[in-house]
């Protein structure tokens, strides 16, 4: 009897300029933990947020969107999505 089959370990999507700025967010604790914990909040806020933002502001989460896919083909040349 065979033993279970080995799958590949999953290659995590390359993040988009959105991802980067909400983790960004967060990671800067703009919304203290103590007023809010819940992610659907977290990132409805975070939106909101990403909407105001100045195109030039955009601008440069697209850059290192660009830069982190870069570096996703790089490190995982035969992913595909």
């Amino acid at each position: 009897m065979a033993g279970p089959v080995e799958s590949s370990p999953r290659i995590p999507r390359p993040p988009n300029a959105f991802m980067l700025f909400r983790s960004d967010f967060l990671a800067r604790k703009v919304i203290p933990q103590h007023v809010e914990r819940r992610q659907q909040n977290l990132s409805r806020i975070a939106g909101e947020c990403w909407h105001l933002l100045s195109e030039t502001e955009k601008a440069k989460w697209h850059a290192k969107a660009k830069e982190a896919l870069e570096n996703h083909r790089a490190k995982y040349p035969s992913y595909k999505f």
